[in-house]
């Protein structure tokens, strides 16, 4: 049973030690998320063998915090990366000479933007039905 641990042992410690290393090279922030999550899950390996070899229950809530915490981490970081990819790499509020759009050029004063009523979205509803 000692050399199966110890093999276990050495096995999580390499590993974890190769996602540290993807963890801090990247290249890509996604690189790095996914890196972070298999270093959780290899925490988590890491706490599930020493309940079994001590034969503790009580390190079990630890794995399902660890478990919760992994899975809404991934989920957030997965969720960021996605609406940056969707706004571009550069930034929406700046044009391409640099300067920063006024308050009358956003989203809410164009017609059809939020909090537009019926004039912002095409006229009066005279001027809709065709009169």
């Amino acid at each position: 049973m000692e050399a199966v641990l110890s093999i276990v042992i050495a096995l999580l410690l390499t590993s974890g030690v190769l996602v540290t290393v993807r963890l801090v090279r990247g290249p890509s922030t996604l690189d790095r998320a996914v890196a972070l999550d298999a270093l959780v899950a290899v925490v988590m390996a890491g706490i599930g063998v020493l309940t079994a070899a001590r034969q503790i229950p009580y390190y079990l809530p630890a794995l399902l915090v660890l478990a919760f915490l992994g899975f809404t981490g991934s989920v957030s970081i997965a969720r960021f990366l996605a609406l940056r990819d969707e706004a571009g790499s550069e930034d929406p509020d700046v044009d391409d000479g640099g300067d920063r759009q006024t308050a009358g050029h956003d989203s809410a004063a164009q017609p059809g933007g939020p909090g537009g009523g019926p004039e912002a979205s095409g006229g009066t509803a005279e001027q809709g039905s065709g009169g």
